[in-house]
């Protein structure tokens, strides 16, 4: 028996046609014992105590080499900067909330709270998991 209406659409003509995720989600560190950004050069225009924050930040630790110059070149043109591209390029080294959402990064906080999440949903599917009554055989 045919279906009533028109055929569904191509796959690059459908408004959602369930993209691949980028990967992954990278768990941070806890915490930096060892810091991989080097200390505050007084030839940096960026504020101390934001290199400081940048220094300390769980996700410097999956820097490369590369990484860690991007960040000194940003420490030290950061006042010759506009806001947008300091912004921009805080975010393109995982520096913001939003970077690490972007780059796939999970602080060991939001682990936690995803993962509490996911316990209460299934908790709450068992409780409010209906069943079919038995039909009486009459």
């Amino acid at each position: 028996m045919g279906g009533v209406g028109r055929p569904p659409k191509g796959i690059g003509n459908r408004r959602r046609y369930g993209q691949p995720t980028r990967g992954e989600w990278t768990d941070l560190e806890d915490e930096v014992l060892e810091p991989v950004l080097p200390v505050f050069h007084r030839d940096m225009t960026c504020p101390q105590w934001m290199w400081e924050a940048w220094r300390w930040d769980p996700v410097t630790l999956v820097y490369t080499k590369a990484d860690v110059a991007f960040v000194c070149e940003l420490g030290h043109r950061y006042a010759e900067m506009k806001h947008s591209e300091q912004r921009l390029r805080a975010d393109t080294l995982g520096l913001t909330p939003k970077g690490k959402r972007d780059l796939r990064w999970r602080t060991p906080l939001e682990k936690r709270k995803q993962e509490e999440s996911a316990v209460r949903a299934t908790e709450l599917r068992r409780k409010i998991r209906v069943t079919a009554p038995k039909e009486d055989a009459a």
